[in-house]
C-alpha cells in the first residue's frame, strides 16, 4: 500500500483570537530536511492528491483557507490549477526569484481567484525591492517575529496597511508578543500561543470541569447506562444542562429524565457535548468551529487515542489514558492555570500525571510525539517514533485517522 503524506496542520488565527486558516505543512518523512513540495513538482503533485483524496481538504481545514508553500517551479509549472481558489492561499516562498515569467503566473493565479502570500518576509531593502512586483497581487505577507526586529515588525505595519495588504505575524509563542503585534495593527497570527496564556498562580479547575473530565474518562471505559446516568446527575447543572442541550434538539419531544436524554443523545454525542462544555467557551463569543483551544485539545486528544490504539489495541485502559491525557494537556490554556495545581482536582492517576508535568512513560511518549507533530519539529518526531517502535506508515494513518475522527464527530 502506497504511504500517505506526511501531514502537520499549524493554526492561523484573527485579531479575535479565532480560526481564520492553517497552514499545511507536507513532508515525506518526518525526517526530511525540507518540505517535499520544494523536492519536484511531480512530487509535489503526487503528495497533494494522495493527501486530499484520502483525508478531503473539507475535513482538515473545515471552512478556513489552507495556505500552502509554493516554489518557484510550482508557479511556472501551473501546479495548483485544477484546485479550489476558495479553499487555498498560494504560499510564495522567500527564495523565489522574481523574473518576469514568475510575474506573469502569480497574476494568472491571482485572476483566477486566487489568494497569494509572501512567506518569511523581511523587511529590508533587498526583500522590497525584489518582491515589489508581485505587490499589486499579494494579499498576506508574513512577517517571522524571531527573523524581524520590533522596529522592522512596526514599519512593515505601516507600509503594508497602505497597500491594502493584510500582515500576519509568524512564530507568535506568546501572549505578550501577540498583545504587541496586536497594537501595530496585524490582522493575523501563527503560533502557539494560543496555549500558552499567563497563568494565574494559585487558580483551580472549578467543579464542574471536574466532573466533565471524570464522566468524559468513564466514557472512554463504555459505561452502562445507568452508571453514567447517576455520573451526570451527580452535577446538579450538568444534568439541568443536558435536558436543555437533548430538549432544544428534540423539537416536540421534551425530555425531564437524564436517563432518557442520554438515550436521545446517544453515547457518541454525549461525548462532544461534553467536549463543547469544557472547551467551547460561550462567553469569549467563540464556536467551536472558531476556537483554537476547542480544535486543538480535540485533535489532541483523538490523535493520541488512535495512537494507543495502534501501539496496543487490547488495552483499553491505556487507550482510555491516552485520550484524557491528551484533552488535559491544554487544561492550563483553558482555565489559565499551570497544570500542577489543576491535576489534584482531575481524574488522573500517576502514571497520566507524570505524563502531562514531565512527559515520561508511554503516555508520556505519546505526548511528547504530538507536541512534535504540532510544532513540525522533524527530528522529535523521528527520535519519537523509533522510541514508540511504530513505522512512519503508520504515524501518517493515525495523523489521517485522527483528522477524520475529528471532521465526522
Amino acid at each position: 500500500m502506497e504511504s500517505l503524506a506526511y501531514l502537520a496542520r499549524q493554526p492561523i488565527l484573527d485579531r479575535d483570537g479565532k480560526i481564520f486558516a492553517y497552514e499545511l505543512l507536507f513532508r515525506d518523512s518526518p525526517a526530511s530536511d525540507t518540505a517535499i513540495i520544494s523536492s519536484g513538482v511531480l512530487a509535489t503533485a503526487q503528495v497533494l492528491e494522495n493527501v486530499l483524496t484520502n483525508i478531503g481538504i473539507p475535513q482538515i481545514v473545515g471552512d478556513h483557507k489552507a495556505f500552502v508553500n509554493c516554489s518557484r517551479d510550482m508557479l511556472l509549472d501551473n501546479l495548483f490549477a485544477l484546485l479550489n481558489p476558495r479553499y487555498f492561499v498560494l504560499e510564495i516562498l522567500e527564495d523565489v526569484l522574481v523574473d518576469d515569467a514568475v510575474v506573469k503566473s502569480v497574476e494568472r493565479y491571482y485572476h483566477r481567484g486566487f489568494q497569494l502570500a509572501i512567506d518569511d518576509f523581511v523587511y529590508n531593502e533587498d526583500f522590497l525591492k525584489r518582491f515589489e512586483p508581485l505587490f499589486p497581487y499579494i494579499s498576506y505577507v508574513k512577517m517571522d517575529v524571531v527573523d524581524n526586529s520590533g522596529e522592522s515588525m512596526a514599519q512593515a505595519a505601516q507600509f503594508f496597511r497602505s497597500k491594502n495588504i493584510k500582515l500576519l505575524a509568524e512564530k507568535v509563542e506568546d501572549e505578550a508578543t501577540f498583545k504587541k503585534c496586536l497594537s501595530e495593527g496585524y490582522d493575523y497570527f501563527q503560533g502557539f500561543f494560543f496555549a500558552k496564556p499567563e497563568l494565574v498562580m494559585g487558580q483551580k479547575i472549578d467543579a464542574t470541569s471536574a466532573d466533565i473530565l471524570s464522566i468524559m474518562l468513564l466514557l472512554q471505559k463504555h459505561p452502562s447506562l445507568d452508571d453514567l446516568c447517576e455520573k451526570i446527575n451527580g452535577n446538579s447543572d450538568l444534568a439541568a444542562n443536558l435536558l436543555k442541550y437533548a430538549n432544544s434538539e428534540a423539537g416536540s419531544q421534551k425530555y425531564t429524565d437524564v436517563k432518557d436524554a442520554i438515550v436521545w443523545t446517544g453515547m457518541k454525542n454525549i461525548h462532544e457535548w461534553l467536549m463543547l462544555m469544557l472547551y467551547a467557551r460561550p462567553e469569549m463569543g467563540m464556536t467551536a468551529q472558531s476556537s483554537p483551544l476547542f480544535q486543538n485539545a480535540s485533535h489532541r486528544a483523538k490523535f493520541l487515542k488512535v495512537l494507543a490504539h495502534t501501539l496496543d489495541r487490547s488495552d483499553n485502559e491505556f487507550i482510555a489514558k491516552a485520550f484524557m491525557v491528551g484533552l488535559i494537556s491544554r487544561m492550563d490554556a483553558l482555565v489559565r492555570a499551570p497544570l500542577e495545581s489543576i491535576l489534584p482536582s482531575s481524574p488522573v492517576d500517576d502514571e497520566m500525571s507524570d505524563a502531562l508535568l514531565n512527559r515520561t512513560g508511554r503516555l508520556g511518549t505519546l505526548l511528547r510525539l504530538v507536541d512534535a507533530v504540532e510544532l513540525d519539529d522533524r527530528e522529535s518526531i523521528q527520535y519519537t517514533i523509533e522510541e514508540l517502535g511504530l513505522s512512519f506508515e503508520q504515524l501518517n494513518s493515525c495523523i489521517n485517522t485522527a483528522y477524520r475522527i475529528a471532521n465526522n464527530r
